[in-house]
């Protein structure tokens, strides 16, 4: 494929090369035949008379059309450089004319330079606006670019000086536009709007154009009344202002219609306009509508090998519509590609005349698109860095603040755990005063509600001790399962000490929370390096602190 692209360029390179080489001699030789008194009237133009000079279209002085074009673009190549709207009209009526004679590749040029010039103007001051946005729209639906289409044509119905058939012809290709995307409810809102302006000023040739595309629309979208309404009216009018091709393609739908409600009668007449029309259209889709329609009508009547014949023509002009519309894509991307190319080359001409060697300032061209496209690449990279690292802050951040958290609430649990095992410390050396005392009735009461309030501080809860592991494990992800999984024989008061060991507390800090004393703590202790195998309590601390 890369291959074949580097081909057709090097093909339209020697083809403009010829064509420019020969194009001074033209323009001479076309000239000659200009009457004498135009030729000594004026050899060179101002922007405003070879404006003048267009618009009086001076053709007829000149041997060919191609003659006059070619003319007008040789007294145009002085004023080239003027960015104003004068010369941006110029090259407006040149593309008009060249792409009346099918020179798109020039056309579409003149057209480029004029979008570059009114980017920078009051559109609404552009006495020309609307036609420059509806031939651009044109050739964006040609080559199939419909947004850009879409823009164009949208952009023409916003001037004031639109003519009547330049709206009409807008908005019915600015509908023929969404049906191509498959928007139909967009494009029967245009059609429609088309239509009504078409019947409101009369344009019947419109009114049986855009009555067929909305025939079309509702066919596609089996709203078979509203379809067979149009299709008649396309039908009427295409046959009165001699569009046979239109007429055909409606009266081929009517059949079908007919066909299937079995209006025969109606069929029959049909189909005699069809077979007179055949001949007298030369469109290979229309042929191909023909036949397929021949094909359902003699299907329906179980004419078998008729049908097959008709199939089998419908299949072939299909076919050839197909290769036709290949070729016309095809020929969209040369034109592309040409202009693409043209467009460089004018590029690099200018940067010629500024330095020597167009093959050096090529490379520099290509160079430099080499390192900017490096440089966005670094600095996306380096983008991507500064962002990977703001979110890694912002993570460690948030992990630091939730491990504070989790700390300061841990803290509150210890703070409450050791106030609780005081208040039942206290409690019970009330209690123990208290039974120092004489036993009577007064005292036993007073007993039994002390005991209450011991049994109302449970040390470690089973809800504190599930809260406790909680925020433990926040701080310490891992430690009481690996602990716990190594050492599966622990007691729950030794996991609880190997827990409170690795907060490093001390013993007297173990003993308030846990509420027992400190010598019990040692015993715990004795036991967990007992089972650890560890023999000092400095082996022990550092082992807890090691997992």
């Amino acid at each position: 494929m890369k291959l074949f692209k580097v081909f057709i360029i090097t093909i339209c390179s020697v083809f403009y090369t010829v064509h420019s080489s020969s194009f001074s001699q033209k323009v001479n030789e076309s000239v000659k035949q200009v009457p004498i008194d135009i030729i000594e009237l004026k050899s060179t133009f101002t922007e405003e008379e070879l404006l003048k000079f267009i618009k009086e279209d001076k053709g007829e002085f000149f041997q060919s059309k191609e003659d006059y074009i070619n003319f007008i673009i040789e007294k145009f190549n002085p004023l080239e450089s003027s960015n104003t709207i004068t010369s941006a009209e110029i090259r407006f009526l040149i593309a008009k004319n060249l792409t009346n004679q099918d020179q798109f590749y020039q056309a579409y040029e003149y057209l480029d330079e004029v979008s570059n010039i009114l980017k920078s103007k009051d559109i609404s001051k552009v006495p020309f606006a609307a036609e420059f946005y509806e031939l651009k729209g044109t050739y964006y639906y040609n080559f199939r670019r419909y947004d850009e289409a879409r823009e164009s044509f949208w952009e023409a119905l916003k001037q004031s000086t639109i003519e009547v058939k330049s709206k009409i012809n807008v908005l019915n290709t600015l509908a023929l536009t969404h049906r191509r995307v498959n928007n139909l409810d967009s494009s029967i809102y245009y059609f429609n709007s088309g239509l009504a302006l078409a019947k409101q000023s009369n344009e019947n040739e419109w009114v049986g154009i855009i009555s067929g595309n909305l025939g079309y629309i509702y066919y596609l979208n089996d709203d078979l009344d509203n379809a067979r309404k149009f299709l008649i009216i396309d039908k009427e009018l295409s046959l009165k202002n001699n569009q046979l091709e239109s007429a055909l393609n409606a009266v081929a739908k009517l059949i079908e219609l007919d066909l299937a409600d079995g209006n025969y009668e109606l069929v029959e007449s049909n189909m005699n306009l069809i077979d007179s029309l055949i001949d007298k259209v030369s469109q290979l889709s229309s042929i191909a509508q023909y036949y397929h329609t021949k094909t359902v009508y003699w299907e329906h009547f179980k004419n078998y090998e008729k049908a097959y014949e008709a199939h089998r023509l419908s299949v072939l002009y299909k076919d050839s519509t197909a290769i036709k519309y290949d070729e016309s894509n095809f020929q969209d991307m040369i034109f592309q590609i040409k202009f693409q190319k043209k467009k460089n080359e004018n590029e690099l001409l200018i940067e010629k005349q500024k330095r020597k060697g167009q093959y050096f300032y090529a490379v520099v061209i290509i160079l430099s698109v080499i390192v900017i496209a490096c440089v966005f690449i670094i600095y996306l990279m380096r983008k991507r860095k500064i962002i990977e690292r703001r979110i890694l802050e912002l993570e460690k951040e948030k992990i630091q603040t939730e491990l504070k958290h989790n700390e300061v609430e841990l803290s509150k649990i210890l703070k409450s755990l050791v106030e609780k095992n005081e208040i039942i410390d206290t409690l019970n050396q009330e209690f123990q005063k208290r039974e120092e005392m004489e036993d009577n009735l007064a005292l036993q009461k007073e007993k039994e509600n002390l005991f209450e309030k011991i049994n109302s501080f449970t040390l470690l809860t089973e809800n504190d001790l599930i809260e406790f592991k909680q925020l433990f494990d926040k701080i310490h992800p891992g430690f009481y399962d690996a602990l716990t999984q190594k050492y599966n024989d622990l007691t729950n008061a030794e996991s609880r000490l190997a827990m409170l060991i690795k907060l490093n507390l001390s013993n007297l800090e173990m003993s308030r929370i846990l509420g027992i004393s400190q010598d019990s703590v040692r015993k715990t202790n004795f036991r967990l390096r007992k089972k650890l195998e560890i023999s000092s309590q400095n082996e022990l601390v550092q082992f807890i602190l090691d997992i």
